[in-house]
């Protein structure tokens, strides 16, 4: 018999420490997520002239006990208010959590520490110095998602941080829906309005996760392309084309803007069975399959 050694290690244990080099913020938010931040930098691209100053950073590169030490002595010790979007519960960042506890309480930074979408965990709560009525709205921004949602968010931080502006509670983004560029989901008439009664309509349709993640700009340069070429670009948000809703919108979104090519996004996952008819076959026009890239 052969025994082989072994040991146990944490992720921060493994990870080699990182000095950010950021410069100290009002508002600093913290994810796992590429989503999370990637939204709410387009979220603040929009906001900025009325935000006070904002930093991101990923918990990736915050793993190191060294780094954490290093990023709240220049950084986080500066802040007025500080957003921890934690995939993965407590002991996934259990140090920093610790910490930033303890940095908050001295300084009276407004602290909220989030779970992320697929648990709860109370001992962030605990850990943040916001009020669990506060938090559980500030969370409701981002499971609600989109673009609005987290303009919003950011809106209501800057609050928190002392600059005084209206703020939008959290709202949900429909399974189902329209969509047009710098609005997000809107309704089919909203939609129908906006296309020029001679072009060719060419409908995209697009999973709801992109809106959620405020994500759409593959969808939004294609449907300025469809417009530079004289068509009239029509995208339609799913959930899945499995969910029988979602196929029955797709069926009437169709059968109303009449369309003379429809695009999808969705890989074909049309949720019918060999031989059965998709929601994407009713108007019998062809049907082209754009494949969004993840990675450059």
């Amino acid at each position: 018999m052969h025994l082989l050694a072994t040991s146990a290690t944490t992720l921060d244990e493994i990870a080699e420490p990182i000095d950010l080099r950021q410069e100290p913020g009002d508002i600093l938010l913290l994810s796992f997520a590429d989503t999370d931040l990637a939204g709410l930098a387009a979220a603040w691209a929009i906001e900025r002239d009325a935000l006070p100053s904002v930093r991101l950073a990923h918990l990736r590169d915050l793993r190191h006990p060294m780094s954490v030490d290093l990023w709240i002595d220049r950084v986080g010790a500066h802040a007025k208010v500080i957003l921890v979007r934690l995939l993965g519960g407590l002991d996934w960042w259990r140090y920093g959590v610790d910490r930033l506890a303890a940095v908050a309480r001295e300084r009276g930074i407004a602290l909220a520490i989030l779970p992320g979408e697929d648990r709860d965990d109370a001992r962030l709560g605990d850990a943040s110095t916001l009020p669990h009525g506060e938090l559980d709205t500030l969370l409701r921004y981002f499971r609600e998602g989109g673009r609005e949602n987290l303009r919003a968010l950011l809106r209501r931080l800057a609050r928190h941080a002392g600059t005084p502006l209206d703020v939008a509670e959290p709202r949900p983004v429909p399974r189902a829906a329209a969509y047009l560029p710098g609005e997000g989901a809107v309704d089919l008439d909203r939609l129908a309005a906006t296309l020029a009664r001679e072009a060719a309509v060419v409908p995209i349709i697009f999973y709801r996760a992109h809106v959620l993640a405020a994500d759409t700009a593959p969808i939004d340069a294609l449907c300025e392309a469809l417009r530079a070429r004289g068509l009239g670009p029509a995208p339609l948000i799913v959930t899945s084309l499995k969910d029988e809703d979602c196929a029955d919108f797709i069926r009437q979104a169709l059968a109303r803007l009449d369309p003379a090519v429809i695009v999808t996004t969705t890989a074909f996952a049309a949720g019918a069975g060999p031989g059965t008819a998709t929601p994407l076959d009713g108007p019998d026009v062809p049907v082209l399959q754009v494949v969004i890239a993840n990675t450059k």
